[in-house]
């Protein structure tokens, strides 16, 4: 039997120019049909392999593309992560079944003819996954929805409306939350609370909140304003039945504004006694908070928590001096490791959120996470705060804590949950941010994509 180099030899000395030649042992199957699908994605491999941009296809030809069974590894290597085209094929492609996938892109070409700017918003991917979602339950047709404006956000918020809500009055916050994962939301899915509103509902009879609603509470849930979570706008309807709107940026800033919890109706008792003290300072409500959180959960050795910890027939001035008593305790090194029962070297990996150092060659401006105990103890001495006593919610992986520091003097202390939210900023004695304090945090949640709590 000839070898593969014998059998090149052969053929080219028995075909002279222009002759055929037969097919060399290892393209032997060259004719073999292939299936529909490989035949599909081989097509689709092709055209990027000619450098055809897909920004300059037909919304049509896109969706095609994308769409293509198979697609995905090819497509993920061939754009960025980031790219409009990988996001929706992301949200609206990957882990969906057959009929899923074809109901939602008979969704997405039905958008495409309305002109919409929202298929070329990366952002605007996992609004559009929920749609083709939900699609099917549509109140209009969506051929009768109009864009008017080419701000994507306020396009998806006419095109939620448009499909779902029948009377015009659900809320905006929970429009603007269409599409935004359960867990940001106390576990509230906000497109089926949409469609339940959207069908005249009673916000009451949702099946999935997390706390039932009094008819007072649900009037104030429809009065929160515009860009809520579902718990800003739950304080917000629980601060509305007290009268106490003024507060409401202060609470959230708080533990109040972390989750909803079963010690829920203390707190607002706390909120009660800062209301009836005449010039109360609201900045020490979060400190307070903070300390009787302490008192009731975590407690000393020599005295214990207490779950029962009441605040009837106390007086403010009493709780902000006791507040003040065990801050001083926190920053005392020895005193502070007996009272938490954290020995001084415990440390945790931290948050993976960048740090910061400003671009002038000594870096004169830091924002840097704190990893160890003797790191929060020392911020809290250099700035007159209880940020030690954050101590478990650092190691638990609940946030992380942040110093900013000008040419090495501490300046501000922030707090980052796990949603990557900055949801605390406070310098010496508990003071806000400064102006250029707060410049250069903007420039580091910049870098590190973080977002700012609108109450900070």
């Amino acid at each position: 039997m000839n070898s593969p180099s014998d059998q090149k030899v052969f053929s080219t000395s028995l075909f002279g120019r222009g002759q055929p030649r037969p097919r060399p042992w290892y393209m032997a199957n060259r004719n073999k049909p292939i299936s529909a699908q490989a035949l599909q994605t081989e097509q689709a491999v092709a055209a990027l392999s000619r450098h055809l941009s897909w920004h300059k296809w037909p919304p049509a030809r896109q969706l095609d593309y994308l769409f293509t069974p198979g697609i995905g590894p090819e497509l993920y290597a061939r754009v960025a992560a980031t790219d409009a085209l990988a996001q929706l094929h992301q949200h609206c492609v990957a882990g969906r079944t057959v009929a899923e996938r074809t109901r939602t892109k008979a969704f997405l070409l039905a958008l495409a003819e309305r002109r919409s700017v929202l298929l070329t918003r990366p952002e605007m991917a996992a609004a559009l996954g929920t749609l083709g979602r939900f699609y099917p339950y549509r109140l209009r047709p969506l051929a009768d929805w109009i864009p008017k404006t080419k701000n994507a956000r306020t396009q998806l918020a006419s095109l939620v409306r448009h499909l779902f809500d029948q009377y015009g009055d659900v809320p905006a916050w929970v429009i603007d939350a269409w599409g935004a994962p359960a867990a940001d939301h106390c576990g509230v899915e906000m497109a089926r609370l949409t469609l339940h509103l959207g069908r005249g509902q009673s916000l009451r009879t949702f099946d999935g909140l997390p706390a039932p609603l009094t008819k007072r509470l649900e009037h104030g849930l429809r009065q929160a304003p515009a860009g809520c979570t579902y718990l800003e706008a739950y304080r917000y309807a629980q601060l509305e039945a007290r009268a106490a709107l003024d507060w409401w940026g202060v609470v959230l800033e708080s533990r109040l504004g972390r989750a909803l919890g079963p010690d829920d109706e203390f707190w607002l008792g706390v909120l009660d006694l800062f209301q009836a003290t005449p010039l109360a300072d609201p900045w020490q409500f979060g400190p307070v908070c903070d300390y009787l959180d302490f008192r009731r959960h975590v407690g000393t050795p020599a005295e214990p928590a207490q779950p029962g910890f009441s605040l009837r027939g106390r007086h403010l001035a009493t709780v902000l001096t006791q507040t003040a008593r065990w801050h001083q305790q926190l920053t005392q090194a020895q005193r502070s490791a007996g009272m938490l029962g954290v020995p001084l070297h415990t440390a945790w990996p931290g948050l993976p959120v960048p740090d910061f150092a400003s671009s002038d060659e000594e870096g004169r401006v830091r924002i840097t996470q704190l990893r160890t105990f003797g790191q929060l103890l020392a911020e809290g001495r250099a700035l007159h705060h209880c940020v030690a006593s954050y101590v478990q919610s650092c190691q638990k992986g609940r946030c992380g804590i942040f110093s900013l520091t000008f040419d090495g003097t501490r300046a501000i202390t922030l707090e980052v949950n796990a949603q990557r939210i900055v949801v605390q900023a406070r310098g010496r004695h508990n003071r806000p941010m400064a102006a250029d304090e707060r410049h250069w945090v903007a420039r580091w949640l910049d870098a590190a994509q973080l977002v700012l709590s609108k109450y900070v």
